[in-house]
Formats: C-alpha cells, sequence, structure tokens
C-alpha cells in the first residue's frame, strides 16, 4: 500500500500557499494546535497561514520564514509552497523605506545646535559662578585674618597674677594710664619681665610616683580578667561540609573541607555547628576533645559545641 502525497490529491497549481499547506496538515491527520506547538507559534497565527489571511504590516522576510517552516514540518517541498505564496502576492513588495530629505536633516541638525548652545550657556554659568565664588574667598580672606585694632593690655604681677585691660585705639593716647593693675595687700606692683620663668608644676597627688606601680598591677589584673576567646581545633579525614556559628550569631566558619585539612577559629562560646558527616572529624574545644560518638554517622549533625559545666 502506497501513501499518497497531499500534491496529488488536488492540483498545487490552483491552491494558495495556505491551502496548501492545510491539506497536507489534515492528510498527516494533525490539528492546528498541534501544529503550532511544533511550530513555537501562536494558533491564532497558524489559523492565519492556512486561510491566506496574515496582518499585512507583518514583514514579508518573517511570512517566508513560516512557510518553510509549515511546509518541513507537513513534508510538502518548501519552493511549491514559497511560489504559490508569491503568484498570490505578485506586485506587493515591501513598502518602501521613507527616505529622509534635505529638510528633515537640516531640522535634526538645527535641533542638536540648539541642545549643543545651551550646554555651551549652563557650563559657561558654571564656570562663572566658580570664578565669583574664588574672587570673594580671596578678598574676604586677608580682612578676616587681619588683627584687630582693639588689643589687651597685660601686666604680670611678681605673684603670677595677671590684670587686662581694653585699649580703644579711637580715643587719646593717654588713655592707657587710666588702666591701674590690681595690687595686693602684701606685694607691690612690679615692671613686667621678659624674662620670667614659670613656676614648676607639681603632680597632683592621684598621679604621685609612689602609686604608679599599684596602678600598672591594677591595669594589668583588668587585663588577665578580661574574658578569653573560646577556640576550636578541627581536624578532617575525609572531605565534609562545615557551618560555624558563635554565641553572638556570626558565622566564623563555612564551606566544605578536604581531608587533612586542619583548622582553628576564635569565637565566643557556646556555638552551633553543623557537619555534613560527622564521623570524619575529630573537635576540640579549648584543648578539650569533644565526645562526637553521640552523633549520627555518615548523615548531617547539628549540634551545640560549649565545654562542660
Amino acid at each position: 500500500m502506497t501513501t499518497t502525497e497531499p500534491t496529488e490529491l488536488s492540483e498545487s497549481a490552483e491552491l494558495t500557499a495556505g491551502q496548501l499547506l492545510r491539506q497536507a496538515r489534515e492528510h498527516r491527520k494533525l490539528s492546528v494546535a498541534e501544529v503550532a506547538l511544533q511550530l513555537n507559534l501562536r494558533v491564532n497565527l497558524v489559523q492565519q497561514i492556512e486561510a491566506d489571511q496574515l496582518d499585512s504590516s507583518m514583514l514579508v522576510t518573517f511570512v517566508r520564514g513560516y512557510l518553510r517552516a509549515y511546509a518541513r514540518l507537513v513534508k510538502l517541498p518548501e519552493q511549491q509552497v514559497l511560489s504559490a505564496f508569491e503568484q498570490q502576492n505578485a506586485g506587493n513588495g515591501d513598502p518602501a523605506k521613507p527616505m529622509r530629505t534635505f529638510s528633515n536633516r537640516a531640522e535634526l541638525q538645527a535641533t542638536e545646535n540648539r541642545f549643543m548652545w545651551l550646554t555651551y550657556a549652563i557650563g559657561f554659568i558654571l564656570v562663572l559662578m566658580l570664578v565669583l565664588w574664588w574672587w570673594q574667598t580671596t578678598s574676604t580672606g586677608p580682612d578676616a585674618a587681619a588683627v584687630p585694632q582693639d588689643s589687651v593690655a597685660v601686666e604680670q604681677l611678681d605673684n603670677g597674677t595677671a590684670v587686662s585691660g581694653a585699649i580703644d585705639s579711637s580715643g587719646p593716647a593717654d588713655n592707657t594710664e587710666n588702666i591701674q593693675p590690681a595690687a595686693t595687700a602684701d606685694s607691690d606692683v612690679v615692671s613686667p619681665s621678659a624674662n620670667a620663668e614659670p613656676a614648676p608644676v607639681s603632680l597632683p597627688d592621684f598621679v604621685a610616683a609612689e602609686s604608679m606601680p599599684e596602678l600598672a598591677s591594677q591595669i594589668a589584673a583588668e587585663a588577665d580578667s578580661s574574658p578569653q576567646p573560646d577556640i576550636i581545633t578541627m581536624e578532617f579525614q575525609d572531605s565534609c561540609w562545615i557551618d560555624v556559628l558563635d554565641a553572638d550569631g556570626n558565622r566564623i566558619a563555612y564551606g566544605t573541607k578536604e581531608a587533612g585539612y586542619q583548622m582553628t577559629v576564635n569565637g565566643k562560646a557556646p556555638f552551633v555547628v553543623t557537619l555534613g558527616n560527622p564521623s570524619v572529624v575529630r573537635i576540640t574545644l579549648n584543648n578539650q576533645p569533644f565526645d562526637m560518638s553521640s552523633l549520627p554517622a555518615g548523615r548531617v549533625a547539628k549540634f551545640t559545641l560549649a565545654e562542660p559545666d
């Protein structure tokens, strides 16, 4: 028994591309949904192809691609389907793309020129503002740094006290004679001495030399009493995945460790340890071995690591 192709069932020269494809699909007992699924197209698009009612806005290149794929699916010669499509759409080519005229180009260039000049204007304004700011800064600098005309007259007495008075530069020159130093009952006023040496400064009682050793020993005792970090040592006999969290929730170890690897980490106990294969790991906490016999072998184990009470 021989199988006749769809081209032998009807006169292909009188059929459109969509009719040829529909007959071939029906001959192979395929539904529209099956064809759309195999071609990865929408069902309504397959129906439009068979009805020769494709959207006019669709490019002819895409239409030819759809027809070729459909023809290969239903075992039809691609050239036969394309020829039927060309005969059906004789004289209908792709619409010519509108050419850009000289006026359009000139208008675009004018727009670009306006944007360019606007950019130049903004840049010029920014430079001008920067120059004005620099000029104001340099012009006000010397005035701000100038010494004020009002000065203070200071006279030092023999007991270390000083008397000061404001001198008004706008008044008469003999105003300085009105400034009288405050005299004490047991001392006379003497002229200021430029070579006067400052009085020796003595240490207060709370930092006396006798108390320095006691202060140093107290600081050392406080340093020794501060909590020391706990140390975990792990030795891996085979590859194992680990995850270690300290008491503050900080992850201090994570990842897969290979056989023969020895790891030492510091943190705050108690630790939450997760091991992918606990039977291949030996753990010590602060140089004290941790009993791993209670953990299941060959399974993930999560436990709390802490020193015994």
